[in-house]
């Protein structure tokens, strides 16, 4: 039987999935659970800010690139287990999904840092090299959308525990 985590937190937010060429455009992840993974640019929105404004804000500040276009494409959530110092913490991670285009040319490889600042430059990756063990639950969940068109209904689970 799996250890029961002693902490629990619930983050929302909202994330871009911007593909080009077969490549899907995601961000170096140096803190929290997908620390040393792919994710995909986003993150909790700021006090007053809209959806789409967070979006837009999200990937200035962690792609460089400035969003042309967006449409929402709906919502996925999953559970990730992890050790937040060493306590065994469960995220109920809720992801507001949308496709974006951008201005590719002003893809940034590294990103300015300030507080709280969780990644380290973004980078195009080529889809079929996406993998459980490099990527985050969104950038799994991304890669499944664009091969399918559809998102999980269901909660899923991940586990980081190492």
């Amino acid at each position: 039987m799996a250890e029961k985590a002693s902490l629990f937190h619930r983050h929302t937010g909202v994330y871009g999935i911007c593909i080009t060429n077969n490549r899907i455009l995601v961000i170096r992840k140096i803190l929290g659970p997908y620390s040393g993974r792919y994710d995909l640019p986003g993150g909790r929105l700021e006090n007053e800010e809209s959806l789409q404004e967070g979006v837009i804000r999200e990937f200035r500040e962690e792609t460089g690139c400035t969003v042309r276009e967006m449409k929402s494409i709906g919502v996925c959530d999953f559970a990730t287990t992890w050790y937040f110092r060493n306590e065994l913490e469960t995220v109920h991670h809720i992801a507001m999904l949308y496709t974006v285009t951008v201005e590719t040319a002003e893809l940034n490889d590294e990103v300015e840092a300030f507080d709280e600042q969780d990644s380290n430059g973004a980078l195009w990756v080529a889809l079929d090299e996406v993998t459980p063990d490099n990527a985050s639950p969104l950038v799994l969940q991304a890669v499944e959308w664009i091969r399918t068109g559809t998102l999980h209904v269901n909660r899923q689970s991940f586990d980081f525990i190492k």
